[in-house]
């Protein structure tokens, strides 16, 4: 049965670039007030299962590395494995398709604060990689300054404040989309004002990134000391995420856009496109650390195959 869902999931992810098939909404009354399209349910709470399963492993392996002990940079990555496993937890129970309805919207219409709690860790996620450019900028551009500096020092503070000010926001996104605005259309354009404002911290991550690519292109004519490659590594893989995430981010605002001017054969294909996204950055995130860190893929095989 489980082999079945999962032909009939991709045959679907195929299907729904030119599928009819909508979202039947039945008496407001109902406890059962939305229908869905049963293999799609199926195909969004697999992939984020599986980005949740993946992202766990990678969460224990980080705490396990003695590479990363002391480390400033190891806030970072923690912070960055537990907001894609909190969007997978969160988003595998809103789009859990079970019995042809959406069980999931029934929860964030009887709790709000579920609502608030599924863009926390998107709304994190933008405001750690502009921390993350920061303390890369420092680490390579500034290494002498870069034990010393204020900043890093006090990156478990700077990383949880960052929670506190994402929940803030998230808190007021879910108020004004849904109880300040009077109208659909009005609605959704708040909500792209909203997703617009946010993508700006994301974006000011670029500008000390820059200065970290330039800096590594001279690194790279250089015979680097074995604490200089690491940090090297630790640089490449952060602009290679952050540039992922930047796209799918990206393609999540312009969906938002196309949302209101688009019409609905052409939205609706994107909005199913916008949902694999997330979890698929997740998995990505983990695949892509463990290639580039050979230490990483050591303490792997230590703790699949039981070794020390």
């Amino acid at each position: 049965m489980i082999i079945s869902n999962q032909l009939r999931l991709w045959l679907s992810v195929c299907r729904f670039a030119m599928s009819n098939n909508t979202t039947t909404t039945a008496s407001s009354n109902s406890p059962r007030s939305i229908s869905c399209y049963n293999d799609w349910g199926i195909g969004i709470a697999t992939l984020n299962t599986i980005s949740f399963l993946v992202n766990l492993f990678h969460l224990v392996i980080l705490t396990r590395m003695a590479a990363l002990k002391g480390r400033p940079c190891k806030w970072i990555l923690v912070h960055i494995c537990v907001a894609d496993i909190g969007s997978a937890l969160l988003l595998i129970m809103v789009y859990s398709c079970l019995d042809g309805y959406y069980y999931g919207m029934m929860l964030t219409a009887k709790f709000p604060i579920i609502n608030i709690l599924i863009r926390l860790p998107i709304h994190s996620s933008n405001w750690t990689f502009l921390v993350a450019g920061i303390e890369q900028y420092y680490s390579i551009c500034k290494p002498l300054a870069y034990e010393s500096s204020a900043f890093v020092s006090k990156l478990s503070v700077i990383l949880m404040l960052v929670w506190v000010l994402s929940f803030c926001w998230s808190t007021m996104h879910f108020i004004i989309i849904n109880i300040a605005t009077s109208s659909p259309e009005a609605t959704t354009l708040a909500d792209a004002m909203l997703s617009t404002a946010l993508f700006m911290p994301l974006a000011l991550a670029a500008v000390p990134l820059i200065f970290v690519v330039k800096e590594l292109i001279k690194m790279r004519q250089k015979a680097l000391a074995a604490n200089q490659q690491q940090s090297l590594r630790a640089a490449v893989y952060l602009i290679i995420i952050y540039v992922i995430f930047l796209i799918f981010s990206l393609f999540d605002l312009v969906t938002t856009y196309i949302w209101i001017v688009s019409p609905w054969l052409i939205k609706f294909p994107a909005q199913r496109l916008r949902n694999i996204t997330k979890p698929l950055y997740g998995i990505l995130n983990t695949v892509i650390y463990g290639f580039r860190t050979k230490a990483y893929r050591q303490e792997m095989r230590k703790l699949v195959c039981k070794r020390k």
